[in-house]
């Protein structure tokens, strides 16, 4: 079976499973002729690498172990896919169109936990008793609650050394003669060169199993590495593109959250510096439906220049409650660490944009998945100074009490 008409047909092999009119009556009734359904899903913030990553894997498996049935969703409610630009833009010029494409709010919440679950991209998940096997990059998190309750036999492939999940899922798909698809060549290949800044050298995003991937592909593809620096301008662009969101959608279109139970704090990852969106008219009123309800926001900007590819990053630290101390301490803790160290630094010109702090980050290797620790050790310190019993930490990408629907 191809590539995209696997896609097409995801829907029907899922309301066999779920019987989509009636969930009560399939959990009364579950179907017995042996066939296990597999959900492969993405991340919460649903980014180029968790959405590649679950429609390629689920295809190969379900071509290899045809026994049982294979589906792709993609972490988040369909509501929110214009959101993720990239993803759009990929996804089309390969072909595949939104419609076929299934979400998280495709799936009856009464049947979810009589499937089996496969990771892509990370390996925290509130579905973990149901999870067989976990394909990420991310630095291991075994003291989540959530890491504890996976199953004994529960295959784990985590590799901090990578600088895509695509690479882990097209070592997978390279290690058999099939199945083969030009499309899942493609989309596999795109997302490592995205992933890997282009294998600069200056932001150090990529290993050798990166480089070996991506050479295979190519080979496959029949394509040059020249070929990568246009390609790669092309996904920045998509990234970047953001001219049809509103500035809340753009807060929101790469959103992570900490919670306990007495903080939430979002993290925003933005395709732009920060600098440059405070700037922005009706910036403030975004950040405050933002971030309703949080004591402090976190907000990433990044920047990729289409001129050389270099990176440039910043970050803002604002409290809507008027917590400065609360911030001070983040922001101490964050140009305290020296793994890694961070390099933060006022921006030249100065800005005290809703009486937060803004700082520019020289350090542009370090990324969100080691910033997100810094901001979670802070808060904890800061609720055991202040008599909060709370001992955990619990990581959610999507919260929708935040006002963001």
């Amino acid at each position: 079976m191809c590539f995209l008409r696997f896609l097409a047909q995801a829907r029907g092999t899922l309301g066999r499973h779920l019987a989509e009119a009636s969930p009560v009556a399939w959990a009364a009734a579950p179907d017995v002729s042996g066939r296990k359904l597999h959900l492969v899903m993405g991340n919460e913030s649903c980014d180029l690498d968790s959405a590649v990553s679950a429609v390629t894997l689920a295809f190969v498996y379900a071509q290899r172990h045809r026994e049982h049935d294979y589906v792709p969703i993609l972490n988040i409610p369909r509501r929110d896919y214009p959101l993720k630009t990239e993803v759009g833009h990929l996804f089309v010029k390969c072909g595949i169109a939104e419609p076929v494409l299934l979400f998280r709010d495709d799936i009856p919440r009464e049947v979810v936990q009589d499937v089996n679950v496969i990771l892509v991209d990370h390996h925290v998940s509130p579905l973990a008793p149901n999870v067989t096997e976990i394909l990420d990059h991310r630095p291991l998190e075994d003291s989540s609650p959530s890491f504890k309750q996976l199953p004994t036999l529960c295959q784990l492939d985590i590799d901090a050394s990578v600088g895509s999940c695509a690479t882990l899922v097209a070592q997978r798909y390279l290690a058999e003669e099939q199945p083969r698809s030009t499309s899942v060549a493609q989309l596999l290949h795109a997302t490592i060169v995205l992933d890997t800044i282009n294998f600069a050298p200056a932001a150090k995003r990529y290993g050798p199993k990166d480089e070996a991937m991506v050479q295979k592909l190519e080979n496959e593809l029949n394509r040059k590495d020249a070929q990568r620096s246009g390609l790669f301008d092309e996904l920045v662009a998509a990234r970047a593109d953001i001219s049809k969101l509103t500035l809340t959608e753009v807060l929101r279109k790469d959103m992570k959250v900490l919670q306990t139970d007495r903080q939430v704090v979002p993290l925003a990852g933005m395709p732009i510096l920060v600098r440059d969106f405070v700037e922005k008219s009706g910036a403030e009123k975004a950040v405050r439906e933002f971030g309703v309800e949080s004591n402090l926001l976190v907000i990433l900007g990044m920047y990729v220049s289409p001129a050389d590819g270099q990176v440039q990053r910043d970050l803002a630290l604002i409290s809507l409650s008027g917590q400065g101390q609360f911030v001070q301490r983040v922001r101490q803790a964050l140009m305290e660490s020296n793994d890694p160290k961070l390099e933060l630094r006022p921006h030249e010109v100065d800005t005290r944009f809703m009486g937060g702090c803004l700082l520019r980050q020289h350090n542009v290797q370090a990324t969100r998945k080691h910033i997100l620790p810094i901001v979670k050790r802070a808060l904890l310190e800061w609720e055991a100074d202040h008599a909060c019993d709370c001992d955990e930490v619990y990581f959610f990408k999507e919260k929708p009490q935040l006002g963001l629907s």
